[in-house]
């Protein structure tokens, strides 16, 4: 894994780890940020170390948002044609983590539409552009943009946890409470460790019974991913 110089303030991610945090099997998501035998649809920010690959939070948002997309069945070569006018545009790497993407992008998405012809493409653009409105304001919903440079600083990954954040300038982008700063597998582990007394393990952390709550439940569903 990349040492801690390299993923200062950038948050990583193994593979493995990433896939569990998005909901996307490995294989799947190693194939869009490494190729595996065919083209990468995005960049790794990361360099491997001692032959693992890790993810960075930008490429994290970025598979998130991928992973929208071909859940509303838009191809991958139209994702790619997307990408390459989108770099063009805002002149960055990593268009589907910056803010300007998705609140004045709606020009790109159809140019791509019109240059692809992908019959979703153009469903989600015609008319008013309501429906990519409506895909827009799905990700935008747990997804926070700094103020100054518009990239991606804050997601969090589940509606039913608001508490949860992950946030790469804190505990290099792992789950925490987003109030306190403990990351969820200390207070999960915490709440196993004192038999499940919630009021207990909040008072010896310093931290409300919601956030203990809320990380365990958290917690639970991460490792039903990993079981799966």
């Amino acid at each position: 894994m990349p040492d801690g110089s390299n993923i200062l303030g950038r948050g990583v991610y193994t593979v493995p780890e990433a896939a569990r945090l998005l909901k996307v099997p490995s294989a799947r998501l190693r194939s869009w940020v490494y190729g595996n035998g065919s083209e990468p649809v995005l960049i790794p920010e990361l360099a491997a170390e001692d032959g693992q690959d890790a993810l960075s939070f930008i490429n994290l948002i970025e598979v998130l948002f991928l992973t929208e997309l071909r859940g509303q069945g838009v191809s991958l070569q139209s994702i790619r044609s997307m990408q390459d006018t989108a770099r063009r545009v805002l002149k960055t790497d990593h268009p589907f983590a910056v803010r300007r993407f998705h609140t004045d992008g709606k020009a790109i998405w159809m140019e791509t539409a019109e240059a692809t012809g992908d019959r979703r493409l153009v469903d989600l653009t015609d008319g008013n552009g309501a429906m990519l409105q409506v895909l827009e304001r799905s990700f935008r919903k747990s997804v926070t943009f700094d103020g100054a440079e518009g990239v991606a600083n804050l997601w969090r990954p589940s509606a039913d946890q608001p508490r949860i954040v992950l946030d790469p300038q804190r505990r290099f982008g792992r789950p925490i409470d987003n109030e306190t700063g403990v990351p969820t597998e200390i207070l999960a582990d915490a709440l196993r460790a004192e038999g499940g007394n919630v009021e207990r393990v909040a008072a010896l952390w310093e931290v409300p019974v919601e956030a203990v709550e809320q990380a365990a439940e958290f917690e639970l569903r991460m490792h039903k991913r990993l079981a799966a």
